[in-house]
């Protein structure tokens, strides 16, 4: 979208005077926000409020996230249910706050910003139809919107207003109502929440810089409540049940703090959470699950939950990069006859695997899927034993609708257990159907093509930057196009194969050396984070043989060459005693 800049004449534009422009709900002295002065100027607030994600859940399972970018764009991940987190996708817009997400049903979400015209705008999401465009719901408002539903049909939407006072408009029945005046003089952003039908919850910062709560229980707004503490951020507030609410802040120690309203016991304490935040924080539940996330003072996104049991888990990162990192192994479909996952997974978890990278369909079978059931159950328990599964393709564009289409069933594949992918993967080594030249530049439209189809991280398995110098095998690589295309590059730095001019093998600290050198080239080459495929033992072909010694110095490449994960190809043809050795690429 492209957020009309021009101030608005329409809506919110007068709230300071809200008696003349809407039918307002007109407030006592007493009701005002710890303000003796409330008619004063409104208190600033854009330009010293502190960011926030906002969280919300289009399917159950599902956890969708939204920030706002440095430049003013809407950003999107979200994580599937039996999935990993997707590529950040930027969805554009002028923001001139964080947004607000709320989901009425599953397949359906509604964020909501204020724009930099001082507008509030909403986008819609649904399964059905994917993204819709961008659609201004007017006002001059002077926060970021916060947003509820209590049904299918029903949004609830909250602002502040040029009076600093709380706004409320309505969506329900197929149209909106006017905007609302509900007093009070904030100092933040509000938040929003509701256990059911008929009721809503808001909570906002006061003058005082306490937290303060007003109800709708069906027929009329209760009076302004003080529930206390100081506030450094603005709130954020969820419902996990009917008379049950969670409001989250962030302290002046800046910790997450966390009240729980349950109906018939009141309001408990507040309960640090731990885990210094440069935010303020977005809150969602689901199936009585809570969720918050706010951002770290180093940028990364972190979430924390709260199980049915009652128990928050610790902090855990929002990593889109975490099905790359660490030590990982490969399975190829050729391997599909002589390995059960059963015993397998369990094998390569006591070995230290993190990441399986297992082989999905190649361009010569004659299906999307080479064996989807067995596919499942890789899926399925490597899941149960905490390891990530990278799917990928091998393509050879003598059909990129056939290379496309089983690329793209990666990501979209459901395991019977409800599992999926967690990242997608082009391995390019073939050119069985095309020319050089036609294969580097119809790679670039594969990827591109991929892209645009799914959220999933996408790896390119590439060359070594060796193989694509001049007069090698893949003279002419799209390096610079490839980064742009993909989100991970996995170079194939397959020492083994490598040996000195002379014919001898490459020593211990000639496999470093050369490693290190194609690690640091593939990410300079591409902008891309870098994980490095090494190996393989195959006494047949190998110039230099698989030792303990050079693995370890193949490890202290990938480390040195500030790679995120690193791995040896392949399961079936490491040997045992190479493990050991492997698993130091856990630290990274």
């Amino acid at each position: 979208m492209s957020l009309v800049r021009a101030r608005s004449r329409s809506g919110l534009v007068a709230l300071a005077v809200g008696a003349l422009l809407v039918a307002a709900v007109t407030a006592p002295v007493a009701d005002l926000l710890h303000s003796p002065d409330a008619a004063s100027a409104a208190p600033a607030l854009a330009a010293t409020e502190l960011p926030s994600p906002a969280v919300t859940s289009l399917e159950t399972g599902r956890l969708d996230v939204f920030t706002r970018s440095s430049g003013g764009d809407l950003l999107h991940r979200y994580r599937p249910a039996g999935g990993s987190w997707t590529r950040t996708v930027n969805l554009g817009g002028d923001l001139a706050s964080q947004p607000a997400a709320v989901s009425w049903a599953p397949g359906r979400l509604d964020v909501f910003v204020r724009g930099t015209d001082d507008q509030v705008w909403q986008r819609t999401l649904t399964v059905a139809g994917g993204w819709g465009g961008w659609v201004a719901l007017g006002g001059t408002v002077t926060s970021a919107p916060a947003a509820t539903s209590w049904g299918p049909g029903r949004l609830d939407v909250f602002v502040r207003g040029t009076d600093s006072g709380l706004w409320k408009r309505s969506f329900s029945g197929g149209g909106w109502t006017t905007w609302q005046r509900l007093a009070g003089t904030l100092t933040s952003s509000p938040a929003a929440a509701t256990w059911g039908s008929g009721r809503l919850d808001v909570f906002v910062r006061g003058t005082d810089n306490g937290l303060w709560q007003r109800s709708y229980t069906g027929a009329a707004w209760s009076a302004w409540i003080r529930l206390g503490g100081t506030l450094a951020s603005q709130p954020a507030a969820t419902s996990a049940g009917d008379g049950v609410i969670d409001v989250a802040v962030r302290g002046p120690d800046q910790l997450a703090h966390v009240r729980r309203f349950t109906r018939g016991a009141g309001w408990g304490g507040w309960t640090a959470m731990g885990g210094a935040l440069s935010s303020g924080l977005g809150a969602t539940s689901r199936g009585g699950v809570v969720t918050i996330v706010g951002l770290s003072p180093n940028g990364n996104l972190y979430e924390k939950v709260r199980g049915t049991s009652g128990t928050w888990t610790g902090w855990i990162r929002i990593d889109p990069y975490a099905p790359f990192r660490r030590l990982g192994t490969w399975v190829d479909v050729f391997d599909y006859a002589a390995l059960d996952p059963a015993t397998a997974v369990p094998a390569m978890r006591s070995a230290g695997v993190r990441v399986l990278y297992l082989s999905t369909a190649r361009f010569n079978g004659t299906t999307d899927l080479f064996d989807a059931t067995e596919a499942g159950q890789w899926l399925d328990i490597a899941h149960q034993n905490g390891i990530a599964v990278v799917g990928w393709y091998l393509p050879a564009y003598g059909d990129m609708a056939r290379d496309v289409r089983r690329t793209v069933a990666i990501a979209r594949f459901v395991s019977p257990g409800g599992q999926r992918f967690d990242a997608v993967g082009v391995d390019v080594e073939r050119l069985d159907e095309v020319t050089l030249a036609q294969f580097n530049s119809l790679l670039v439209t594969h990827l591109a093509q991929v892209r645009a189809q799914v959220d999933a991280m996408v790896a390119a398995i590439v060359p070594s930057p060796f193989a694509t110098d001049p007069g090698n095998r893949w003279e002419g690589f799209p390096w610079a196009a490839v980064g742009s295309n993909s989100d991970v590059v996995v170079p194939m730095a397959l020492w083994s194969f490598r040996s000195n001019a002379d014919g001898s093998a490459f020593t211990a600290d000639q496999v470093y050396l050369w490693v290190l050198d194609q690690t640091r080239r593939a990410r300079s080459l591409t902008g891309r984070p870098v994980t490095v495929e090494g190996g393989v033992d195959d006494p047949g072909t190998e110039r230099t043989p698989i030792t303990a010694d050079r693995v370890s110095r193949f490890v202290d490449a990938v480390v040195d060459g500030g790679a995120i994960g690193g791995s040896h190809y392949d399961y079936a043809t490491t040997g045992s005693s190479l493990w050991a050795v492997l698993s130091r690429l856990n630290g990274l």
